[in-house]
């Protein structure tokens, strides 16, 4: 019988053989369910969905010194597109390149555990045979296993101490309920990876690893143009990591946008979406039911559509039910706004595409409409990053939030508040605040003697919506009271002369 480091965390089947068979991210049930002969022939058949799982490969390895070949198969889409192969790549580099005397591979940024003997690994990777056989079918790969002649064990089994993940206690805030706005994709993203990690409560998942999860996040993209994105400045490793790589991407789009299901796979976004298969029986476009909604009466709300299938998604048989849950569109005033529910979400790697894709659905329904893009406004009831990349969010969050200065120059296109602007004037010795629309008309006036009093009120009406604007009013509040106090003349955004 094999050894497994953690089965009850990490699911790996043990079969009747004596290789190591890597699935990527296809289905082994499906795939041993398909050729049985697969499981008699090798000893450990797993997955390998991101970088952590190269790792947990290495420990396995390690635990099972009679495994002298280990096969990388993966034939699904989504083993195919880019974030499918970076778990893949990390081991390519591993056994191409070697491991460096500090547990950085070689040539990448990649670090193993610090807990493993880097002596112990250099003979894992001296003894035991990588073969990608990505490009193989799946008979022809069940036959090479099966075709794999035994190996002596070249060391005795090896275990090393569990990884210990950095844990910093959250900040404390609110339960439920986060918002965060910006005009791009990528700023958007970013608030609200700099919240999971400052206030997500750290729990467990239902596969027994942790996350760092906070409930019900709306986040609101205003501007993005998937013509011409904005894309960070960020190194290619990063960008590949986090999904932002243009031609990640692109090859994400057909899960949305394409009605066709692709070979290997149980079902897409754009399947669900695009061909519902309803009880009665035929498909129905629930895209094009959207669009036709929105043409007979443009200020319907029933232009709805769901992922969700009660009958099979809800059965706690399903592996992998969609995260992606719904999407409605709703006009105002010639613009139309697409709202999007996730049930679940990987933040860290999955809500880039998720978002650019969900931004290319809304200019798509617009172009049939004839509507105005709007905002999208993604709402993540679990929204999450998991403990593998909690190092690699802290290391983006320190290098793009914290290290770079912020700049202290006013932009008006980004940086003006959507509820308006506040004009502030002392007048008979009281403080008048006027909130203002974009043109100068007058929404509502609020008046005290002092700035604690005014700001207070515009607090408890909730006029503002961005920090930095109800900073930069509450100075300016304090300057008019210290004017009334010295006697001196006020005016807003003007240096207050106080002559000693």
């Amino acid at each position: 019988m094999s050894e497994l480091y953690l089965p009850e965390k990490y699911k790996v089947w043990q079969g009747d053989g004596h290789v190591g068979f890597c699935t990527v991210w296809s289905e082994p049930e499906t795939l041993m369910k398909r050729a049985p002969e697969l499981k008699q022939g090798s000893a450990l058949i797993g997955t390998l969905y991101s970088r952590e799982g190269a790792n947990i490969i290495l420990r396995n390895l390690a635990l099972n010194p009679d495994i002298g070949h280990l096969y990388l198969w993966g034939h699904d889409p989504l083993s195919r597109k880019p974030f499918g192969v970076v778990g893949k790549n990390v081991l390519k580099d591993i056994w191409e390149r070697g491991i460096s005397d500090d547990g950085v591979v070689r040539g990448t940024k990649f670090k193993v555990h610090p807990e493993m003997d880097l002596g112990v690994l250099e003979k894992v990777v001296s003894n035991v045979r990588l073969v990608d056989i990505s490009n193989s079918t799946f008979d022809e790969s069940v036959g090479l296993v099966g075709q794999t002649p035994k190996t002596v064990p070249y060391m005795d089994l090896q275990t090393f101490p569990e990884h210990k993940y950095e844990q910093g206690q959250p900040f404390p805030s609110e339960e439920v309920g986060f918002v965060t706005r910006s005009e791009k994709i990528f700023g958007a993203w970013l608030n609200v990876v700099d919240r999971i990690m400052r206030y997500g409560r750290i729990k467990e998942t239902e596969y027994g690893s942790k996350q760092r999860e906070l409930i019900n996040v709306n986040w609101v993209i205003e501007g993005e143009n998937t013509q011409n994105p904005f894309s960070p400045d960020l190194p290619q490793e990063v960008l590949e990591l986090i999904g932002a790589k243009k031609e990640s991407i692109e090859q994400y789009y057909p899960e949305f946008m394409s009605a066709e299901l692709p070979e290997g796979a149980a079902n897409t976004y754009g399947q669900r979406v695009g061909a519902w298969k309803p009880a009665n029986g035929g498909t129905i476009s629930q895209v094009d039911k959207i669009i036709g909604h929105l043409k007979e009466s443009p200020v319907t709300r029933r232009a709805v559509a769901s992922t969700w299938n009660q009958v099979v998604d809800a059965d706690v048989a399903m592996k992998n039910p969609p995260c992606f849950i719904e999407m409605q569109a709703i006009q105002t005033d010639g613009k139309l706004h697409l709202l999007a529910t996730f049930r679940s979400h990987d933040i860290f790697k999955a809500a880039i595409p998720n978002a650019f894709a969900l931004r290319r659905m809304q200019e798509y329904i617009c172009q049939q409409t004839g509507f105005e893009v709007g905002s999208l406004s993604i709402n993540s009831h679990s929204a999450h990053i998991y403990e593998e990349d909690w190092d690699s969010a802290k290391k983006t969050m320190d290098c793009l939030r914290w290290e770079r200065e912020t700049p202290l120059i006013f932009n008006s296109e980004h940086d003006s508040d959507p509820r308006g602007s506040v004009r502030i004037r002392v007048e008979k010795r009281l403080i008048v605040a006027e909130l203002t629309t974009a043109s100068g008309e007058e929404l509502i006036s609020l008046e005290g003697r002092t700035a604690k009093q005014v700001s207070k009120r515009l607090a408890t009406l909730d006029l503002l919506s961005r920090s930095d604007h109800l900073l930069d009013i509450g100075s300016e509040l304090q300057k008019a009271e210290l004017a009334i106090r010295c006697r001196l003349p006020y005016e807003q955004d003007k240096p207050l002369i106080i002559r000693l």
